[in-house]
C-alpha cells in the first residue's frame, strides 16, 4: 500500500477528471509521502480551502453551482429571460458538466480515504479530528452522489434501484460496480456514524460534529427515515436557532459575515477569483425573472418579510449566498412530522417559521383554517401521495423560504419529478423525468461495461 501511494503522491495529473480510471488519481500535493497528521492534513485543506473561499464545485457549492441548480429548476422563468449566452437552459444543457461533478466527488472521496485508510497516527488530537472530518466529508461527498446521480430514495424499492459504486479505500486496481441504493444509503449511514465517534470540535477543519449531525438530518430527510430525520434535525436547531424577522432583513443578503442561524456556508474568505463567481452568479440570476407561480405563492402573505427576494418587476434582490440554515432543518421537522400524521407537532413547526417571517396580522395555521393546496409543478409528496393541505402549506414554506439556494431543483426530484418546459431560441425544452437524475460519465460505462451501468434515459 505504501508503494501505491507513494506513486500517488508522486503522479502529476489533470486536476480535470473526466473517468472512473481517475476516481483515484490524485491532485499533486508534493513529491513527499506524508508520515504525520499535520501531513496528512494538507489533503484535506485542499478542500476545506475552495469551500472558505467559494470556489467549491462539490462539497459546499460555490454561488455559481448554486445558481445552476436554480436555473434548472422552475422558480426563474427560462421563457422570459433576457438573455442565454453561456448561461444553462434546463438540465438537458448541462450534461456534460454534470458528468464532471461526479468524478470530482469521487476525487474528494479518494482524499479521505487515503487519510482514513493510510494514516498510522491515530491517537493524537490532530489525528483524530483529522479523521472525523474525513469520515463526514466522504459521507457529505456520496449523499451529494446520491441525490444527483441516483434516483429518488423509495424505502419500498431501494433494495432494486441503483446505487452507486462504493469505494471504502485507497486503491487505483478498484474496479468497483454500482450498489443497491440501500447499499448506498446504508454505506452513508456508516460514515457518518463513525464521524461522530470522533466528536469534532475543531472549526478550522469545518465539519465539527454538530455539522456532521446537520447533514445526517439531511440524509435521513432524503432518504424517508422521518422519526432519525426529526431527532438530528432538532439536536442542531437547538444550536442554531432561526432569525427573528428583523434579523432575517439584515442578514440574508450577507455575504461573508456569519450569523446565529448558518450552521454552514460556502465563500468565507474573499479574493479576486471568488468575489468574479459570486459577481457572475448575480448577474446570470437576475437575467430571468422570478416566475409568476412563485409570485402568486407570495401573493396569499402579503406581509410576508420574504417578498422582498425580488422587485415589482419580479428581478430577484435577494442574493445567491451557499448556506445551510437551521431554517431548513425547522422545514425537516415540520414535513417530517406530517409524513408520520403527527399533525400538531407538524403545525407546530410550521408555525414556529411562519411566526418569524410574517410580520403583521399573523394568524397561526390550525387544521381548519389551512389554505387549498396551491397549484404548482408539484401535485404528490416524497412518498407519491396526492398533496393534503398541510403537505401543500409546508413545501410552499420551505419553496419561499429557500428560494435561490440551491433547494427547488431537489425538492422537484423528490417530490414526483414533474415534468415542465420552457420555451428559447424558437424551441421548446422539456425537463422529462429522467433528466432528474444526471448521468454516470459515458467513459466509465465504456470502461467497465457491466459493472458500472448508466442511468435510464441516457445512451450508454
Amino acid at each position: 500500500m505504501k508503494r501505491k501511494l507513494f506513486i500517488f503522491i508522486c503522479c502529476s495529473l489533470c486536476i480535470a477528471l473526466t473517468s472512473c480510471t481517475k476516481y483515484l488519481d490524485v491532485k499533486p500535493k508534493g513529491k513527499v509521502i506524508p508520515q504525520t497528521a499535520e501531513e496528512f492534513s494538507s489533503i484535506l485543506h485542499y478542500w476545506l480551502d475552495d469551500i472558505e473561499k467559494g470556489l467549491d464545485d462539490v462539497i459546499v457549492l460555490s454561488p455559481e453551482r448554486t445558481v445552476d441548480l436554480e436555473l434548472f429548476a422552475e422558480d426563474l422563468d427560462g421563457t422570459l429571460a433576457s438573455s442565454y449566452g453561456v448561461i444553462d437552459l434546463y438540465a438537458g444543457t448541462s450534461i456534460n458538466r454534470n458528468q464532471k461533478y461526479y468524478s470530482t466527488l469521487y476525487s474528494a472521496i479518494k482524499d479521505c480515504n487515503i487519510i482514513i485508510g493510510e494514516m498510522e497516527d491515530t491517537e493524537s488530537e490532530t489525528a483524530k479530528t483529522l479523521l472525523g472530518t474525513a469520515w463526514s466529508i466522504r459521507s457529505i461527498c456520496y449523499y451529494n452522489l446520491m441525490i444527483r446521480y441516483c434516483e429518488p430514495y423509495q424505502l419500498q424499492t431501494a433494495s432494486e434501484t441503483l446505487g452507486l459504486p462504493l469505494v471504502d479505500e485507497f486503491d487505483i486496481e478498484a474496479k468497483p460496480s454500482r450498489s443497491t441504493l440501500k447499499e448506498t444509503a446504508d454505506f452513508i449511514l456508516k460514515g457518518f456514524q463513525h464521524a461522530l465517534s470522533y466528536n469534532s470540535t475543531d472549526k478550522n477543519y469545518i465539519f465539527t460534529a454538530p455539522i456532521t449531525k446537520a447533514y445526517m438530518a439531511r440524509f435521513f430527510f432524503w432518504t424517508q427515515d422521518w422519526n432519525n430525520a426529526i431527532i438530528y434535525a432538532k439536536e442542531v436547531l437547538d444550536k442554531y436557532p432561526m432569525l427573528e424577522a428583523d434579523e432575517y432583513v439584515n442578514a440574508i443578503n450577507q455575504k461573508l459575515e456569519p450569523t446565529k442561524n448558518v450552521i454552514i456556508r460556502s465563500y468565507t474568505n474573499e479574493n479576486d477569483v471568488a468575489s468574479m463567481g459570486y459577481l457572475t452568479a448575480q448577474t446570470n440570476v437576475q437575467k430571468r425573472p422570478v416566475c409568476k407561480n412563485l409570485v402568486d405563492l407570495f401573493g396569499n402573505t402579503p406581509n410576508d418579510i420574504r417578498n422582498s427576494g425580488f422587485n415589482t418587476k419580479r428581478i430577484t434582490t435577494k442574493v445567491v449566498t451557499t448556506k445551510f440554515r437551521s431554517e431548513e432543518l425547522c422545514l425537516i421537522i415540520a414535513e417530517a412530522y406530517a409524513h408520520l400524521g403527527k399533525e400538531t407537532e407538524a403545525l407546530e413547526y410550521l408555525n414556529l417559521l411562519r411566526s418569524k417571517r410574517i410580520t403583521e396580522n399573523y394568524i397561526a395555521y390550525t387544521m381548519d383554517n389551512l389554505p387549498e393546496v396551491f397549484k404548482q409543478n408539484i401535485t404528490t409528496d416524497a412518498t407519491g401521495t396526492p398533496l393534503t393541505k398541510l403537505m401543500s402549506a409546508i413545501l410552499c414554506e420551505r419553496r419561499k423560504e429557500l428560494f435561490l439556494e440551491g433547494d427547488r431543483w431537489f425538492e422537484l426530484k423528490r417530490n414526483g419529478r414533474p415534468e415542465f418546459w420552457i420555451a428559447a431560441n424558437g424551441k421548446k425544452y422539456v425537463t422529462e423525468k429522467y433528466l432528474y437524475t444526471f448521468p454516470i460519465p459515458k467513459s466509465d460505462v465504456n470502461l467497465f461495461p457491466g459493472l458500472i451501468i448508466q442511468n435510464p434515459g441516457y445512451i450508454e
